[in-house]
């Protein structure tokens, strides 16, 4: 296999360890203590999460001469809650795997080297358990600026000598997202730990630590990479013919089938007509469709749905699994497409069997997937496949004017539940 980067950089709080109930409920021990009447809550104080000490002391409105002293209560207070930091679930194992295939490891993160003048273990850039596998740490102390500035990820490359196409920077806030755009490198979004209510234009969103993996790795197999290329140029010549009224376009499609068939029929060394019954004919075993459907949720906790060109119903945007995606990546192309959107899956609903949730007149059986997703950046333009896009409260929903076909107000209420249920267990039919 192929590594599409050769360094793979991580922040610490939020991505690799699950600290935000420490460092929070610490930081409301300080504030509570110098301010009994502060109106900061939990909640509120969770925004400084993925924030330097410094840029927190100053909005928080501290004086600067008690910086040090306030930090080091700080670091003191999150002694107490030392039992609930831990790394997320996989994240080890993903580290472990990548230092095995030879790539270099490096950690940028906002906390500092130094507290008080000396170094405290709590807050460390660099965990003792980590040290086997990562070569460099960039914290807040070795930088003029640290983020959402670049300066740490320059100065990882100025010690390195990396360049920027080498590069993946993951972690799960915006200021990270802003230090590696402006770093000019690519950045992927740890979604099992931010807290982004929104979606962001990014590389790469990884709903689980191994799907850093499948991001970064490609087969280096000039056979595999053909026998893709023809799976795709099959999959373009089936669904033309399947759409297709003109006559020229009916031949120029069954040459596309023809030319796959070709293509695979070298890489196997099996008699042309053999490949042509199992993909042309579409012969062998009986398999579902797979249709994707997203659930995107604002910020107001509303439901995005968009108004069909054809009949003028109202579905959540989806469309079939093309040849070569996943679910997920399916979901964000068709929200791209029908509604104009960037958006960033988090949560699994399910696959359901659309023959007990959907009123379908089609003749094959289908399963639909559904996964709730961040609404983000786009504007939308009316086009072939939708008139408008909307959001909608549950209440509002027009359950007369939905297509029961792809959209039912049961599957609605579902993803209603699945976006409100922290611990959700997806249903799968």
């Amino acid at each position: 296999m192929l590594a599409r980067f050769k360094h793979i950089l991580f922040d610490l709080d939020g991505t690799i360890y699950n600290t935000e109930y420490a460092y929070t409920m610490a930081l409301f021990d300080v504030v509570k203590k110098h301010d009994p009447n502060t109106t900061e809550t939990y909640e509120s104080l969770t925004r400084f999460m993925g924030s330097s000490a410094e840029n927190t002391n100053k909005e928080l409105n501290f004086h600067q001469d008690d910086f040090d002293a306030l930090s080091c209560e700080w670091a003191e207070n999150c002694k107490k809650y030392l039992n609930t930091i831990k790394p997320f679930d996989n994240v080890i194992a993903v580290i472990k795997y990548l230092k095995e295939k030879g790539l270099k490891l490096g950690i940028i993160t906002s906390r500092a080297r130094t507290i008080g003048g000396e170094v405290c273990d709590i807050a460390s850039p660099m965990p003792t358990e980590l040290k086997p596998y990562f070569d460099i740490s960039i914290s807040a102390s070795d930088v003029k600026r640290a983020k959402p500035y670049p300066d740490s990820i320059l100065k990882y490359m100025e010690i390195t000598g990396a360049s920027r196409d080498e590069i993946l920077f993951i972690g799960d806030t915006e200021s990270d997202i802003k230090c590696a755009k402006d770093a000019g490198i690519a950045f992927g979004l740890a979604v099992w730990g931010t807290r982004l209510q929104r979606s962001y234009k990014i590389d790469f969103s990884f709903l689980n630590p191994w799907d850093i993996v499948s991001a970064i790795f490609s087969y280096d197999n000039l056979n595999f990479n053909f026998y893709k290329w023809a799976k795709e140029i099959q999959a373009i010549g089936q669904i033309g013919l399947t759409y297709t009224e003109n006559l020229f376009d009916k031949e120029r499609f069954l040459r596309l089938r023809e030319i796959a068939c070709e293509m695979v029929a070298t890489i196997t060394c099996e008699p042309l007509v053999n490949v042509k019954q199992a993909i042309c004919l579409d012969r062998g075993y009986i398999t579902p469709k797979i249709d994707t459907r997203a659930a995107v949720f604002n910020e107001q906790g509303e439901i995005l749905l968009v108004q069909e060109a054809m009949g003028g119903r109202w579905s959540m945007p989806g469309g079939w699994c093309d040849e070569m995606e996943t679910l997920f990546s399916n979901t964000v192309k068709e929200v791209r497409e029908e509604a104009g959107m960037i958006v960033t899956p988090y949560k699994f609903v399910g696959m359901l069997n659309k023959s007990k949730w959907n009123i379908s007149k089609q003749p094959f059986h289908i399963l639909a997937s559904f996964t709730i997703c961040k609404a983000g950046e786009g504007d939308f333009t009316p086009n072939d496949e939708t008139l408008q896009r909307k959001f909608f409260k549950l209440e509002d929903i027009p359950v007369k004017d939905l297509r029961v076909g792809t959209t039912t107000i049961e599957q609605i209420k579902l993803c209603f539940e699945a976006y409100h249920t922290e611990h959700w267990v997806p249903v799968i039919d």
